[in-house]
């Protein structure tokens, strides 16, 4: 099975040099967003042109605008992407790498929030942004030094829904005839 491979800001500097520090812990935590002053439509067209596309089924969060994004990495992961509305007309941008929604070990998968993915789409776009860090509520000016983090994909061999579904339904209808006596 194949592993995920990503960085997270670890030492970042803020206003007037200040520095913090991004414990392993907090990562989960996804206090980062990428912050822009656009369109949602801008970013919508960049995210497309990229290969994602539209979720059906998620998790909306409170604020988010519309449905998320999500697109198909090396099996079996996928980056979901959530735009936010936020104040003053800016949109913020999370984002994470999971197990595919495709596959029914995506219900407990780990998973990941991820920045430097998304920031490279919108570099190639133009799209100015910013990060930002929502527990210090500053925005981060540089970072220093990245935390290395390794996903590891599930032992057993992902299960698509739509085979696991299948098998459920033909054995039903199985055991159905036989209650009723068909075989």
């Amino acid at each position: 099975m194949s592993e995920f491979f990503t960085s997270y800001p670890k030492t970042i500097s803020i206003v007037k040099g200040l520095q913090d520090f991004i414990h392993k812990e907090e990562i989960e935590l996804d206090h980062l967003s990428l912050m822009v002053k656009t369109k949602k439509d801008e970013i919508i067209n960049a995210l497309m042109s990229e290969g994602f596309k539209g979720v059906k089924l998620e998790n909306r969060k409170p604020t988010q605008i519309g449905q998320g994004f999500s697109k198909k990495l090396t099996k079996p992961w996928e980056i979901h992407v959530r735009l936010l509305e936020m104040q003053k007309g800016l949109i913020a941008i999370h984002a994470e790498v999971e197990i595919s929604r495709r596959y029914i070990q995506h219900i407990r998968s780990v998973r990941s929030p991820v920045i430097y993915e998304i920031e490279s789409i919108l570099k190639t776009h133009k799209i100015e942004y910013q990060i930002w860090h929502a527990r210090l509520k500053q925005y981060i000016t540089s970072v220093i030094d990245n935390h290395q983090i390794t996903l590891n994909a599930p032992r057993l061999p992902p299960i698509p829904w739509k085979h696991m579904a299948g098998s459920v339904v033909t054995l039903s209808l199985i055991y159905l005839a036989k209650f009723v006596g068909v075989f």
